[in-house]
């Protein structure tokens, strides 16, 4: 699920450019859209239609007809009655797009701010999170501090689950965790259960098991009112740490894996101790926010994310639609997780045992 409390986002200056920053900072949904009159259910759909249109990343890799999309649902708008059903609305409108990143956040006085998708795809989950922790149990495993990743070591083998790229990643406790079992004959790194709002760890954690400067992966912005108006790719590297873990990872991937999550498998691809074991991740790579744009302002409290930026692999593929291919896919279904067992992770736990007795 998407942890909605930041974003993902890149908070690093030194990842992007001051024109960039400037040309976010300066947006908001009323330019040039202006809020409507209060109970103008169309005007509301029009405003929310212009935001993606002049906003929106990804048009370019989803086959929708916008205007023809704006048209529809208008129509539609002109026969509600209450907020409540222009919701609806909006979120069938949007979902058209089959973005991850897009969704409303509608405040509730009893609850607080609700997540509502607008794209809620089936995904095969690959992993149930009571089965994987009553599994670990033996081995005590524990969460870190901030709880975005924990782990335990299964026998000689360090296993590490990610629960969350985010800005409350401690990244240096994990490279010591590594230091002090840098004679380990593997690792497994399972972050099935994560998806990701920062780009910083992404980056980070690849240097712990590399020797040189790679290519990470590549963002893009929409830069201007055309859908063509993109920015040119600008290019985020790993760079060695001091550690240069080399030896075999397995790095456990599903389809509830997207945003900065999905950078991350991104780069651990390109090396070849690191071996993808699960399932494809989800497609999810647009970036829905940045700095005080994440949410653009609907209604009294409500809001709305639109994706104006996007990830792209190493080799300029849109992670967008597409996901990450595993290395070793392995079936998984709900009878298996009934019985207690977590096929994914048993797997790779014979997989890291046949290559370590190498």
């Amino acid at each position: 699920m998407y942890r909605i409390n930041s974003g993902f986002r890149i908070k690093s200056g030194a990842f992007v450019t001051a024109t960039i920053v400037s040309l976010i900072l300066s947006s908001c949904i009323d330019d040039p859209p202006t809020h409507p009159e209060v109970n103008d259910y169309q005007s509301y759909i029009t405003l929310v239609w212009e935001l993606f249109d002049q906003k929106y990343v990804a048009f370019d890799v989803k086959n929708v007809d916008w205007d023809a999309v704006h048209e529809e649902y208008s129509q539609m708008a002109a026969g509600i009655g209450s907020f409540a059903e222009l919701q609806d609305v909006i979120i069938q409108m949007i979902g058209t797009l089959e973005d991850k990143n897009a969704f409303l956040r509608i405040w509730d006085p009893s609850l607080g701010y609700v997540i509502h998708p607008t794209c809620s795809p089936e995904n095969e989950i690959n992993y149930v999170d009571s089965v994987l922790m009553a599994y670990l149990d033996p081995w005590m495993f524990t969460w870190d501090g901030s709880e975005t990743w924990g782990y335990c070591i299964i026998d000689t083998i360090p296993y590490f689950a990610i629960k969350g790229f985010d800005y409350f990643f401690t990244f240096q406790t994990f490279k010591d965790v590594i230091l002090d079992n840098i004679d380990a004959p593997g690792i497994i790194i399972d972050i099935r259960m994560s998806d990701g709002e920062s780009l910083v760890p992404a980056i980070q954690i690849p240097g712990i098991f590399t020797d040189q400067t790679v290519t990470a992966f590549f963002t893009q912005y929409r830069t201007g009112p055309q859908h063509d108006d993109l920015s040119p790719l600008a290019v985020h590297n790993v760079f060695s740490g001091s550690l240069d873990y080399m030896k075999p990872v397995a790095l456990l991937t599903g389809e509830q894996n997207f945003g900065a999550s999905e950078a991350f498998v991104s780069v651990m691809a390109q090396f070849p101790q690191v071996t993808i074991i699960g399932d494809t991740t989800g497609g999810g790579g647009n970036i829905p926010g940045y700095f005080d744009q994440m949410y653009w302002p609907l209604w009294e409290m409500d809001n709305i994310t639109c994706p104006f930026a996007r990830v792209l692999t190493a080799d300029t593929v849109s992670i967008e639609g597409n996901g990450i291919l595993p290395d070793i896919y392995v079936q998984t279904t709900p009878a298996d997780f009934l019985a207690g067992h977590d096929p994914v992770l048993e797997y790779a736990i014979e997989w890291i045992a046949a290559q370590t007795a190498r």
